[in-house]
């Protein structure tokens, strides 16, 4: 079979859909056919179209979670553009920072704290240049300068521009080391092996019924458009509330969800308090970090034996490896370690375990898991030199340090790069300290990830004050607070006289966390 483009496969799955509900705003309770979801589709295409978008166009997209984030990223994609997403929860630095790195002609927002960020971004390039669409039905009075658009249901363009498989379909941002984000390219080749792949992993159809209450543009948004691909009935939650989660599996018969670590945790603190009926439930998908074996085995006992672990990152999409359900029972019945594991290899997917000169290690030991598979990224935007570091023959090197054990399964057992995930979301260590670091009472400081029940890892920063000065920790993370994402402001925050450094000067983090992680079978929880 020749491959083909993200945008084909998608939309030639969207056409065998008509009656069956699409879409369910959970907050709303309003609910689209797939009928009328390519209807609006179109209309707002056809809207992009003449304001000038097509193929080779940068798109940003910034919606909460919501119908209108599935129509107009839909759209885009129907205009064979490039989408940007971007996550309505970062930061206004954040934003601003990948508004210049992407470039985008056109952004499509709905979210009242960035405005001042996207407005100055405009200003800077010149509204001629860039277009900003405000949203309707989001309560934001928009600026003057930002262009209305209402999805009027009417004859849109008969023909959309086709993208062919070397266009990019996708620049997603994710982090590094730097603390800067990268852009993560996809092509339509790339982006449609991962939606066949996905489709292929996660067996779905059109009487299934998906509720996602995690951002969609996140992990979920590979899923959801999976889920789309097969007629489900997807629902959105705007944001995550365990009541309202379990409420809902309970009416609405619930089949599948995706969800991250955290939301298990708080799903088993809600189902001890309240007797729900969640027989429904087929499928509990997690990801996007690691999981307590202990808390893992506890929702197993109230939930039975429907969870699949997916490990992915964004420049491999979710599909590197898998822990499916039946791996899950064998973990449950004859060894609670399988639940530490990231799984198998999936069905498109070949990991190598390679040590520091690109050599495959030996079985059984540790090394820098490298991925290869039709749907990894096509390299970092405007970043050669990091493409060339991190993509090399074919080999996508993640930067996780894995071990495979005697049964096939992977473990992560820490991380080559700076990085703490913490809730399920990327926290760079370097963009922490950058910012406590402009703190007038701060000497030095370093970031690190700590061992935390529900989180996973919580952000712990290490401060030496400057000599005579005295500083609460409140104050720091009031300080961050002002400066950042929610997500990255340190829960702990400890006062040292002086930090550890290495032979060479640097700050020894590893020194830093060992106390934390004493005892511990892997650095990361």
């Amino acid at each position: 079979m020749d491959a083909i483009t993200f945008q084909a496969f998608l939309f030639t799955s969207l056409n065998k859909f008509d009656r069956q509900p699409a879409l369910t705003c959970v907050e709303t309770n309003e609910t689209i056919t797939y009928k009328t979801l390519r209807e609006q589709v179109d209309a707002a295409a056809s809207q992009l179209v003449r304001l000038g978008v097509q193929v080779g166009k940068r798109v940003a997209v910034l919606i909460p979670n919501s119908i209108e984030n599935v129509v107009y990223n839909l759209a885009v994609s129907r205009c064979g553009a490039t989408v940007v997403p971007l996550n309505d929860k970062l930061g206004m630095k954040e934003i601003e920072f990948i508004l210049r790195d992407a470039e985008p002609q056109v952004i499509i927002m709905a979210t009242q704290k960035h405005i001042a960020s996207v407005l100055s971004y405009q200003q800077e390039i010149g509204k001629q240049t860039v277009t900003v669409v405000g949203v309707p039905g989001f309560g934001i009075d928009y600026p003057e300068e930002f262009y209305r658009m209402k999805i009027e249901h009417k004859k849109g363009c008969d023909v959309f521009p086709d993208a062919s498989l070397d266009d990019v379909a996708i620049l997603s941002y994710t982090g590094g080391t730097t603390g800067t984000p990268k852009g993560v390219m996809h092509s339509q080749r790339g982006f449609g092996a991962s939606l066949m792949a996905s489709c292929m992993e996660y067996p779905y159809d059109d009487r299934d019924k998906v509720l996602f209450c995690t951002p969609i543009i996140h992990a979920a948004g590979v899923l959801l458009q999976r889920s789309l691909a097969s007629g489900c009935h997807v629902y959105i939650m705007k944001a995550f509330h365990p009541q309202q989660f379990m409420q809902i599996v309970q009416t609405e018969r619930i089949t599948s969800t995706f969800v991250v670590p955290t939301i298990i945790y708080r799903l088993i603190d809600e189902a001890k308090q309240k007797n729900y009926d969640v027989s429904s439930l087929r499928n509990i998908n997690y990801g996007s970090s690691p999981i307590s074996s202990e808390r893992l085995k506890e929702a197993f006992e109230i939930f039975g034996p429907i969870f699949r672990q997916q490990y992915g990152m964004t420049e491999c999409s979710i599909v590197i490896a898998r822990l499916t359900k039946s791996d899950h029972f064998f973990a449950y019945e004859h060894n609670l370690e399988v639940l530490k594991s990231c799984g198998k290899p999936c069905m498109l997917t070949q990991i190598r375990l390679v040590d520091d000169k690109g050599q495959d290690v030996q079985p059984l030991q540790p090394g820098e898991i490298a991925v290869k598979t039709p749907s990894v990224s096509i390299g970092y935007y405007n970043r050669p030199d990091l493409t060339a570091e991190a993509f090399q023959d074919g080999w996508f090197f993640t930067g996780d340090i894995g071990q495979f054990d005697e049964q096939g399964y992977l473990h992560i057992v820490e991380r080559k790069k700076d990085m703490i995930i913490s809730g399920g979301f990327n926290v760079y260590p370097a963009e922490v300290e950058r910012i406590v670091n402009q703190h007038s009472k701060v000497a030095m400081c370093a970031c690190i990830g700590i061992p935390h029940n529900d989180w996973g890892e919580a952000v712990c920063l290490v401060a030496v004050l400057r000599e005579g000065e005295t500083c609460t920790k409140e104050e720091l993370i009031e300080f961050c607070k002002q400066r950042t994402a929610s997500y990255m402001v340190p829960k702990e925050i400890i006062f040292e006289t002086s930090l550890p450094l290495t032979m060479v000067g640097k700050i020894d983090k590893k020194a830093l966390r060992k106390p934390f992680w004493e005892g511990a079978a892997r650095l990361v929880n």
